[in-house]
């Protein structure tokens, strides 16, 4: 699923987050799915 499919779906509280990729800072890629089956705050900002 692209990040444009994941952002016109609706979840709410309790739902399943839908998978995607970040990059960090050094460069390297972070997947939801590298936390499945623990609970993960995310806190999302934008600078513009």
């Amino acid at each position: 699923m692209s990040t444009r499919e994941a952002s016109r779906k609706s979840i709410g509280a309790g739902d399943v987050a839908p998978e995607f990729t970040s990059p960090l800072l050094d460069g390297k890629d972070i997947s939801l799915s590298d936390y499945k089956g623990k609970r993960v705050i995310l806190f999302m900002w934008a600078s513009w």
